[in-house]
């Protein structure tokens, strides 16, 4: 089992220690035209938001993607502003088209019993609440 073990490690050894291969010429050329593909054929779309009524503060993010061009938004609010940004990113690089901001207030106010609302295109909807009968454990799930 030992001779096993160190032929393994030799092997393992002389792997890591062998010069990377060079890619050819011919191969960076086409892994250069799929990327190329990739980049003008990609799409994607996502969003995301949290409403908290317990810390009194709101963020959210919504993205998508078609081809080189990227557009998309940015807004919170923290009991001081609120602001939105919205934004593109394309073959002219990142530009902010708007940004908004307005003064709201002297900072967030705690309500200990507010519900937090959670959402994301990627995970669904839920809500959280403060868990007052368990010091260790402050929040407690309370999926919508």
């Amino acid at each position: 089992m030992y001779k096993f073990v160190l032929i393994a490690s030799l092997l393992v050894a002389l792997c890591m220690a062998a010069p990377p291969r060079q890619e050819s010429e011919a191969e960076r050329i086409e892994r250069e035209e799929y990327e190329k593909y990739q980049n003008e054929n990609a799409q994607y779309s996502f969003n995301s938001s949290v409403d908290d009524k317990i810390n009194d503060g709101q963020i959210s993010r919504n993205e998508e993607r078609e081809g080189g061009t990227v557009r998309g938004s940015y807004s919170y609010f923290d009991g001081f502003v609120k602001r939105r940004v919205e934004y593109i990113a394309d073959k002219d690089g990142y530009r902010v088209l708007k940004d908004e901001i307005e003064d709201v207030g002297n900072g967030p106010s705690f309500n200990p019993d507010g519900i937090a609302n959670v959402e994301g295109s990627m995970i669904g909807k839920y809500s959280i609440k403060l868990d007052k009968a368990d010091d260790d454990k402050h929040y407690k799930d309370i999926h919508a």
